[in-house]
């Protein structure tokens, strides 16, 4: 039996809403709780209903979405969308599931649906004793499917928050879902290979190529120092192994 995903959606556009709202309805196995104007709105049907997704606009009067996101302690799983690409960074900061840009395409809106599929399928089939657990020096499995999957810290790029899960990237390409927080992973990876790079990732120090002041490399892949997060970055990749000029 399919998993039932309710959901709510708010978007102060009358035509986009409707929109939005016609090629959710054509989605099998989602069912709508709630279809809202504003933000305000929003965060109310919030308090009273506990939807599994939340599609939000982004440009909306008094509070955005962003804004809306922020404010709301429990989010459920979220898709923003918008007219406008910029907003992209903000959106993924709150863990957003996908950004997708107006006039949404229904290709583009399914395959984010399906992204939340299979989130709410693990964290309804998975306990979080047995979503992660680290092995030894060198390694931790993770809950996949019906096994447990050792993987090798050697192994990993880095880690994406996906709220109450991370995206875990590998050097061989593959990309492996956990469900467990950014903080406790965080918590229980060894220091000396990982990093906290902002609240959106963590990285193996091991396989950065390149760091910058807003950014770290590794290989073609580019991601986002966090603010908050800058001043000790570079010290603590770097620090004295940078080849001086004058000893």
């Amino acid at each position: 039996m399919s998993l039932i995903l309710t959901y709510i959606l708010a978007d102060d556009d009358e035509i986009y809403r409707e929109y939005t709202l016609q090629q959710l309805n054509s989605v099998p196995g989602l069912q709508c709780l709630s279809v809202c104007e504003n933000a305000l709105i929003t965060r109310e049907q919030l308090q009273h209903h506990q939807p599994d997704l939340l599609v939000l606009d982004v440009e909306m009067p008094d509070l955005t979405g962003i804004q809306l996101a922020k404010s709301i302690k429990q989010l459920p799983f979220t898709i923003f969308i918008t007219s406008h690409p910029n907003y992209a960074a903000d959106a993924f900061e709150l863990d957003a599931v996908d950004y997708l840009v107006k006039p949404v395409q229904t290709e583009r809106l399914l395959r984010a649906i399906d992204k939340v599929r299979v989130l709410a399928g693990i964290k309804a089939n998975t306990s979080a004793a047995e979503a992660f657990q680290q092995k030894d020096e060198e390694s931790f499995f993770i809950k996949d499917k019906n096994a447990f999957l050792r993987i090798a810290y050697t192994d990993v790029l880095y880690a994406e928050s996906l709220g109450d899960f991370v995206n875990i990237f590998l050097q061989n390409g593959e990309k492996k879902i956990a469900l467990v927080s950014m903080k406790n992973l965080e918590q229980q990876l060894p220091q000396q290979i990982f990093i906290r790079i902002s609240r959106t990732h963590l990285i193996n120090r091991q396989k950065v190529t390149a760091v910058e002041n807003d950014f770290v490399h590794i290989g073609k892949m580019q991601l986002p120092i966090g603010k908050t997060y800058a001043e000790t970055i570079i010290n603590s990749i770097v620090g004295n192994q940078a080849i001086k000029r004058f000893i």
